[in-house]
């Protein structure tokens, strides 16, 4: 058995060591080397500011971090550092915003509304014949079903981001959805409160929210038909979206 070996094989329930959270969909950008790893260093870095609840006003999560911190992290020049940023955002995957003179700009990660897999990915079938199928992988099939509304077929297209909403900041609506909802539902921003409110105290998911909302809508109406008083937002087992 050899004695102070610098890596071992990896077994069942091993730790993996630390690492980032590479987005598949880089594999299919044509964004060079540095500007994928910078993205994936900032993307490890905004799930620190979402758990710190780091925010502006609309709720868009953002992070702090200085050209030099970058370029240390990276092992690469600062000037480097800045043509990946512009890269990106050409790509539309950060937004940079100006602080003050003394502080750094925020940096606002994006996260493209439509994934696409990279064929290196798919079909994918071990030695033994047996398939894997990661659940992100799972996800990248999903979203294949949006593959023909891509008028770019090399180039990931971005659409309106959902926008956070409620006073917990937990209700997710694109623009569209928002106003469609408006115009078909009375009292629209009274439920967006009472959903915020119920998924911050029960810590219950809901895949859809605006679908969410629109079936707490319409319950409301039904039951304000029927009878005065409370309705029941509360969704029985197997119910919740």
């Amino acid at each position: 058995m050899e004695v102070n070996a610098i890596s071992d094989y990896l077994k069942p329930n091993m730790p993996l060591p630390q690492y980032l959270p590479y987005a598949r969909f880089l594999l299919d950008t044509d964004l060079s080397h540095t500007a994928k790893l910078l993205y994936t260093l900032l993307l490890d870095r905004a799930t620190l500011s979402q758990k710190n609840n780091w925010m502006d006003e609309r709720g868009f999560v953002y992070v702090i971090f200085p050209l030099s911190s970058l370029s240390d992290a990276l092992r690469c020049s600062t000037m480097s550092i800045k043509r990946a940023l512009r890269s990106l955002e050409d790509a539309d995957l950060i937004e940079r915003r100006r602080g003050r003179i003394t502080v750094p700009n925020s940096i606002f990660v994006k996260v493209p509304t439509v994934q696409k897999c990279s064929p290196a990915w798919n079909d994918f079938v071990p030695s033994d014949g047996t398939e894997m199928i990661s659940s992100m992988e799972q996800k990248c099939s999903t979203n294949q079903r949006y593959k023909n509304n891509l008028k770019d077929s090399h180039l990931i297209k971005t659409t309106a981001a959902p926008l956070t909403f409620g006073e917990y900041h937990n209700v997710f609506l694109t623009e569209k959805e928002y106003k469609q909802l408006k115009a078909d539902f009375f009292g629209l921003d009274s439920l967006i409160e009472q959903l915020s409110a119920y998924i911050q105290s029960t810590g219950k998911k809901y895949a859809d929210h605006a679908a969410t909302l629109r079936i707490w809508a319409k319950r409301q109406k039904s039951e304000q038909k029927q009878a005065p008083g409370i309705p029941d937002y509360t969704f029985r087992e197997g119910e919740s979206l």
